[in-house]
């Protein structure tokens, strides 16, 4: 009796056992799902491309603010120093700019692109 007792109790372990290897397999499992789902959505090309209008207005907003405030930094600048000698990043800052707005234009330019094949293919399609 004490037999039986004891290889249903082995019994019953293993099958607690077993079943802790499926939860913990299951939550591994959940843990990779939503790592790889958070890290695809704020990819900045996904972003990008599920939003595209709202980011060049943001874009062009945040430009815009910059450049003004640029402007009024320059005029407090050259009027407390005559000199002319301070460090400017003019170069800099327009060179990176420039890539910036390259960039984002060509990011601007494939979504539209993919946008007119995708309304092509539906044309398409629909045709058949």
């Amino acid at each position: 009796m004490s037999e039986v007792k004891l290889s249903n109790l082995e019994r019953k372990k293993k099958e607690l056992e077993e079943e802790l290897v499926r939860i913990q397999n299951g939550i591994d499992k959940s843990i990779d799902d939503v790592k790889e789902g958070v890290s695809s959505n704020m990819d900045p090309k996904n972003v990008i491309r599920k939003y595209p209008l709202p980011i060049v207005g943001a874009s062009l907003v945040a430009g815009f603010l910059l450049g003004r405030e640029r402007k009024y930094s320059n005029r407090i600048s050259s009027k407390e120093s005559n000199t002319g000698n301070s460090f400017s990043d003019s170069g800099i800052s327009r060179e990176l700019k420039r890539i910036i707005a390259k960039k984002g234009l060509s990011l601007l330019m494939d979504y539209l692109d993919d946008k007119v094949a995708s309304l092509k293919e539906k044309k398409a399609s629909s045709g058949n």
